[in-house]
C-alpha cells in the first residue's frame, strides 16, 4: 500500500484533485515557514530579555 495515492488520469475528477493537493501542499509550505520565523523571533527575545536583566543584576550588586 503506498503512502501517498495520487489520482488516476483517467479519472473525470482528476484536475480537482490535483488543485486540492496544491493547496495543502501550499498550506504546509506556508505554515513551516511561519512556525520557522516565529521560532526565530522567540529565540532573538530571549537573547534581548537574558542581556536586559544582567543589566539590571549588575546595576543591582553595584550599590
Amino acid at each position: 500500500m503506498d503512502i501517498f495515492t495520487f489520482p488516476d488520469p483517467s479519472q473525470d475528477n482528476m484536475a480537482y484533485a490535483y488543485i486540492i493537493m496544491i493547496f495543502v501542499f501550499l498550506a504546509a509550505f506556508i505554515t513551516v515557514n511561519r512556525l520557522k520565523k516565529a521560532t526565530k523571533k522567540a529565540e532573538e527575545q530571549d537573547k534581548l530579555n537574558e542581556k536586559r536583566y544582567e543589566s539590571i543584576n549588575k546595576e543591582g550588586t553595584d550599590k
